[in-house]
């Protein structure tokens, strides 16, 4: 493969914009009117997504050893799309995969105009089957070891406030995870997939705890219509940054949370009941004391665990004994940054803002751990995009 030339046309297909991935699809439902009904109605964010994973592969293209872990994780992904649909299970096949690359092929055809030459055609064919194998590897060997996707059943349904919704499910399987990860959601209704965070640590009975805030129309499909004995579909979890909170356990955890951003850091916190005692302070943000949700729960988790600092924090609120102010002052005025590890979740603006304050007052990037569940990527690619978040699922998603 001549891997310049593949970059190189890439790069005059990128700079199309949307209407490649646009023109891909309507190639693609032409030719294949079975997978339509595998998409969501709204296809935006799916077309965003095969531009990123398309440009992520041509940028390590010649990475072997990337290259294969990026589609192999692309491959076991797309297992949950089986069975998304109400009328049957399609399945991820060989055939689909040749569908797709017929119309990546004529894709790419329409729009480089003179400069798709025959050689230019040989290699995209060779790039493509490449990727397809890895794919199709990577789907087999998750096969092993775990289901395409759980189907969940809602046990019960707990309105905090008037959008804000924490939910108890039950896969029909244990559904493994580490704190801090997220779980792809689907409901079925609404046939798209997003990212929410289980706010509890793994539990003998394998129910998951969720916290949903209605700012879109598939979490407030959740909050507002979602009710007990309804069914959701989870994917495999993803995420490793948050994850990885032991990383270095003689240090102190600082955890700074705003509105739902709180779920994967209480699911931390449960799981650190079960360790060894390791000084930790949990802030949680809100701009008036009803959007402490969660409070209760998180003080009686407090007043068992020594180890445990909890300061909910407002910023403005008529009789209010707590902490005020933003969650990042509270934390330079009550704890030590030099050598804590600092997890940060919550909307964009409040973690952009979080990073940049503390970073300005002297805390090193390293020490700083977040993560974002981008909704318009594909879960290989959410790593790159927690360094640049533009939508965190737990403050809710469109």
């Amino acid at each position: 493969m001549d891997i310049v030339a593949l970059r190189r046309s890439w790069q005059q297909l990128a700079a199309a914009g949307a209407e490649p991935a646009r023109y891909f699809y309507a190639r693609l439902f032409v030719a294949a009117p079975e997978v339509r009904s595998m998409f969501p109605t709204n296809m935006q964010h799916q077309e965003d997504k095969l531009l990123a994973a398309l440009g992520h592969i041509l940028t390590h293209v010649d990475d072997a050893d990337e290259l294969a872990a990026f589609a192999r994780r692309l491959g076991a992904d797309h297992r949950r799309f089986q069975g998304s649909d109400s009328r049957g299970h399609f399945g991820l096949s060989e055939r689909h995969y040749a569908w797709v690359g017929q119309a990546l092929l004529a894709t790419l055809e329409h729009f480089l105009g003179p400069s798709w030459t025959p050689s230019l055609r040989q290699d995209w064919t060779a790039a493509y089957q490449v990727v397809t194998r890895l794919m199709l590897d990577g789907a087999a060997e998750a096969d092993q070891v775990s289901p395409p996707f759980w189907r969940a059943e809602v046990l019960h349904v707990d309105r905090r406030t008037v959008d804000v919704c924490v939910f108890t499910v039950r896969p029909d399987w244990l559904c493994p995870y580490l704190p801090g990860q997220s779980l792809p959601v689907h409901v079925p209704q609404l046939g798209t997939w997003r990212y929410l965070s289980p706010a509890n640590a793994p539990r003998e009975d394998g129910t998951i705890e969720l916290h949903v805030r209605a700012t879109g129309r598939f979490s407030t499909h959740l909050v507002r219509r979602l009710q007990v004995g309804d069914e959701l579909h989870l994917g495999n979890p993803v995420g490793t940054t948050l994850a990885s909170y032991g990383r270095a356990p003689h240090r102190p955890l600082l955890l700074i949370a705003g509105g739902t951003g709180l779920a994967p850091l209480k699911a931390i916190v449960e799981a650190l009941c079960d360790q060894p005692a390791r000084q930790t302070t949990l802030i949680v943000g809100g701009g008036t004391p009803d959007d402490l949700y969660d409070d209760p729960a998180l003080s009686r988790i407090a007043a068992t665990a020594r180890w445990l600092r909890y300061l909910p924090t407002v910023e403005s609120g008529w009789g209010w004994i707590g902490e005020t102010g933003r969650a990042v002052d509270v934390a330079k005025r009550q704890t030590s940054l030099e050598h804590a590890e600092i997890l940060i979740c919550g909307s964009p603006d409040m973690t952009r803002d979080t990073i940049t304050t503390l970073v300005a007052g002297g805390v090193r990037p390293e020490q700083v751990l977040t993560e974002t569940y981008d909704h318009s990527l594909y879960p290989p690619l959410t790593a790159a995009a927690a360094a640049s978040p533009r939508e965190h699922v737990w403050a809710g998603t469109q």
